[in-house]
């Protein structure tokens, strides 16, 4: 019994003397400790004021005995991008990347930076690798819809868009905007009728009809003449436009039968003056001066424009009536009388002045 209670008493002198030992060095820990945080918080105070290499020397320095060092390396990378030292930045988030088992904050961090510095090139695949471990990860998706964006990358925005709205990134009316931002993109980067198709293809019936006029100008820059021959064709039959009506004379292709459907066009709107002008457009390709006459005349007085007077010009031109001709690209150039009266008053009075 003596003997065990010695023995007691032997390992409690054991334990305080270790203690006595190691409180010096825990006291200086805490003490480093203390200091680091105040360095940090200083050199975030530091950062918010702008104060960019003041901050980035404070941050530095709380890191090395701070309990969480990759903070201080981060916050510091941000005010090297202030200061617009990327090789410092990346130094400084290599330097967090090494005293953490996860590198994910780091990596947005990284990601973040090279977006914000224009090379939003660097972070996608980096981003997708993110993304792959963790599909939904907010900042994550947040930074590819950025960075898809500044690379123009539309294809990859479209699949990032419907997870941006569902992890609430973005409300229903951001993701339409972005929505038709991209179809816009789309339309307007294909290089090929294969592509202006397949994009065409993907959009469902409302959509279609939404970018009906998209479809069709993309169409004819890339001669879909064709396609958009038999879309017209077809769409007018169920919904009238006056839009494509100009869009089917511009068509270089299959006159004849374009002019055939715009003659049935005109017996259904005799008085619509893009109807007339399609009409009359067809008739002068076709060298049919007396017909393009009659309608480009029954426009003028429904809708006068610089493109019939023009048109008339040439037609009279055609027809040696120089007179007619001339009065027509006149009134082309200033189809306002008033602004040719205008003019000569003031000529008038600048004379009567001399």
């Amino acid at each position: 019994m003596a003997a065990g209670i010695l023995l007691t008493l032997v390992f409690l002198v054991i334990w305080l003397a270790y203690g006595l030992l190691k409180a010096p060095k825990k006291a200086i820990n805490h003490i480093s400790a203390n200091h680091s945080r105040k360095k940090f918080a200083r050199g975030l105070l530091a950062l918010s004021e702008g104060k960019w290499a003041q901050a980035e020397k404070l941050l530095i320095a709380s890191a090395q005995k701070s309990p969480t060092p990759e903070l201080s390396y981060m916050a510091a990378a941000r005010a090297a991008v202030a200061l617009n030292d990327l090789t410092r930045a990346e130094a400084h988030l290599d330097a967090a990347e090494a005293v953490i088992d996860n590198p994910l904050t780091v990596d947005l961090t990284r990601c973040e930076i090279w977006i914000k510095s224009g090379q939003a090139d660097r972070a996608l695949p980096l981003l997708s690798n993110i993304l792959k471990t963790y599909p939904n990860n907010p900042r994550a998706v947040h930074l590819q819809t950025q960075a898809s964006q500044q690379t123009q990358d539309w294809k990859l925005l479209q699949q990032t868009i419907p997870k941006a709205e569902k992890l609430a990134l973005i409300n229903h009316q951001q993701s339409n905007q972005l929505k038709q931002q991209v179809t816009l993109e789309l339309f307007a980067a294909a290089e090929n009728t294969e592509e202006i198709q397949d994009i065409w293809q993907d959009l469902n019936k409302k959509q279609q009809a939404k970018y009906s006029h998209t479809y069709c100008e993309n169409g004819l820059r890339l001669g879909a003449y064709q396609a958009i021959t038999s879309y017209i064709e077809k769409t007018q039959k169920q919904q009238f436009d006056d839009q494509l009506v100009v869009y089917w004379s511009a068509l270089p292709y299959n006159l004849n039968h374009r002019l055939k459907v715009a003659e049935k066009w005109l017996v259904q709107h005799p008085k619509k003056a893009a109807v007339l002008l399609c009409n009359a457009k067809l008739h002068v390709a076709k060298k049919q001066w007396d017909q393009a006459e009659s309608l480009l005349l029954a426009v003028l007085k429904i809708e006068p424009s610089q493109e019939v007077n023009q048109l008339l010009g040439l037609i009279y031109q055609e027809q040696n009536q120089p007179e007619k001709a001339l009065d027509h690209f006149r009134e082309s150039v200033l189809p306002n009388k008033q602004t040719i009266s205008v003019i000569e008053e003031s000529e008038l009075r600048h004379k009567l002045q001399k």
